[in-house]
């Protein structure tokens, strides 16, 4: 019997955890974090203590309720995670497939057992790596590795020293393990002092004793794969988030003729943006860019994830058309580096050759992975200082956590923030775009690109990582799954009156297992 559970991502966007069970096999569709679900309990300075680990989310139903899934480090003594709650032991996990490094998909993975496999392309692999080593917060992104805690008498978890307790590799299984020298380097080294016991990569062919097939798929971030496995009662098949509208599209439709081969039982399959039926492209957006920067005379602040790498050489085209050079922070620098050393179908650019420099931001001091980017790159570096002398010359790739650059590079009358993010501001948001807005209004910025994900919509400075509705029900009509499941949308019912006529459309509910 092939059974499908969705423990999150119904009738919500994100936070994707999908359990599949065929007989004793068992695996997941993505471990992802549920932004929304999360917001209705923590905030910026309201976290979770790392003390008690598993305790608050578990406490909180924010991870779905077994007892043998998770990293027992953290589980502490001071606190039950399971106090009060129903839970069940799941027996073995085959491991995860993870359709891309978004963390709405990948962000609740550090939680799990670590030898429960994370199946990705190279390209997720190495997005969440760099994500992992230049992180702030380095215990919430422990994608790649992870130190195992310990308790302090009175039972509180803690992270033991780095001497005595090395980094535990996490196993991942990759669509290509022909990769280069690079990759290799990045994945059996950490930054730092402490060493990592690094678990050598193999390739995904199957999980839980099924096959499995990991198809190429275009969407806002590079490496995006959607998913086959083979079950004893035929093929499912799930999307991840895709689009068609995107620089790469052809990957998708390809994507949807081989997956129609398979004849597959069922398909889980994303609706971000069921009820939308136009999609600006990245020419829209360049052009747009474009526009707003040649009649600008001060400083250019561009907002975008260089994650989304067609966005940086769009502005790195923009930057080269006005005679201006593009600054990304060294964080950034060091994904990119990362993201070149995966290869894969989808290029990323050679800083020096794309003409990119490095704005290296005031701080107290360099950690290990900062440090590897200024012996990498002597030659690339600009400091505030150096920037605010010359605005003119000049576009600053930063973000809204780095808005406070602003008071240090003081931009001059008639400067210009674009927010080009895929990341729109949600509703819960609402005080944080103030907030952008109370900088740019400080130091005299025009803003160009809207905020909130509805007005993006009409807006040629923003392109969707999501298909359109008619785009969804292009793939679905391509596919013809015998079941589709619709997932990560609010507006499942769509797909009932859309293509109810050529497949069987079960709206899932949370927790409630739907037999193929």
């Amino acid at each position: 019997m092939v059974r499908i559970t969705c423990y999150d991502g119904v009738g919500c966007i994100g936070g994707n955890k999908v359990l599949l069970e065929d007989g004793a096999s068992k695996l997941f569709f993505d471990f992802g974090k549920n932004f929304g679900e999360e917001g209705r309990f923590y905030e910026e300075f309201l976290q979770p203590k790392p003390c008690t680990g598993l305790f608050e989310r578990m406490q909180l139903g924010l991870l779905p309720p077994f007892r043998d899934l998770y990293r027992p480090d953290l589980v502490s003594a001071l606190c039950d995670p399971w106090t009060g709650i129903e839970c069940e032991h799941l027996g073995d996990v085959g491991g995860v497939l993870v359709s891309h490094a978004h963390v709405d998909h990948i962000g609740s993975i550090h939680e799990l057992r670590g030898d429960i496999p994370v199946f990705c392309s190279p390209m997720t692999a190495a997005i969440s790596r760099a994500l992992q080593d230049t992180g702030s917060s380095p215990s919430a992104t422990e994608y790649c590795y992870y130190v195992c805690r310990a308790e302090k008498e009175g039972g509180e978890l803690c992270t033991p020293h780095h001497k005595t307790n090395p980094f535990a590799g996490r196993k991942y299984h990759l669509t290509e393990t022909d990769l280069s020298d690079e990759f290799a380097r990045l994945w059996h080294s950490a930054p730092g002092s402490r060493a990592l016991e690094a678990v050598p990569y193999e390739l995904a062919a199957s999980c839980a004793g099924l096959p499995v097939r990991g198809f190429a798929v275009d969407h806002s971030v590079y490496g995006a794969r959607a998913w086959a496995v083979e079950t004893s009662a035929g093929w499912v098949v799930y999307s991840g988030d895709l689009r068609l509208h995107g620089g790469y599209g052809d990957l998708t439709r390809r994507f949807a003729e081989e997956a129609a081969k398979l004849n597959p039982i069922a398909m889980l399959i994303e609706g971000t943006r069921i009820d939308k039926d136009k999609s600006f492209t990245e020419a829209d957006v360049r052009q747009s860019c474009l526009a707003a920067v040649k009649g600008c005379e001060g400083l250019v602040v561009a907002d975008f994830g260089p994650r989304n790498v067609e966005r940086l050489l769009s502005f790195i085209e923009v930057a080269k058309q006005v005679g201006r050079e593009l600054a990304i922070l060294p964080k950034d620098a060091y994904l990119l580096e990362a993201m070149r050393a995966a290869g894969g179908e989808q290029s990323v650019p050679d800083l020096r050759s794309a003409g990119v420099r490095i704005y290296w931001e005031y701080q107290t001091s360099d950690g290990a992975w900062r440090k590897q980017v200024r012996e990498q790159y002597p030659d690339l570096g600009v400091t505030p200082d150096v920037v605010r002398g010359n605005q003119d010359k000049f576009i600053c790739c930063l973000s809204f956590w780095d808005i406070n650059e602003l008071a240090y590079l003081q931009p001059a009358p008639r400067s210009l923030y674009v927010f080009s993010s895929c990341e729109a501001f949600n509703e819960e948001m609402s005080i944080t775009a103030e907030r952008l807005d109370n900088w740019l209004t400080r130091f005299g910025m025009r803003r160009e690109g809207r905020l909130t994900a509805r007005e993006q919509e009409s807006d040629p400075f923003h392109v969707s990582g999501h298909a359109s509705g008619p785009d969804l029900m292009e793939i679905v009509r391509t596919i013809r799954p015998k079941t589709l499941i619709p997932i990560h949308t609010t507006n499942p019912g769509v797909y009932i009156e859309q293509v109810g006529d050529i497949c069987e459309v079960r709206l899932p509910e949370r927790g409630v297992g739907i037999e193929c």
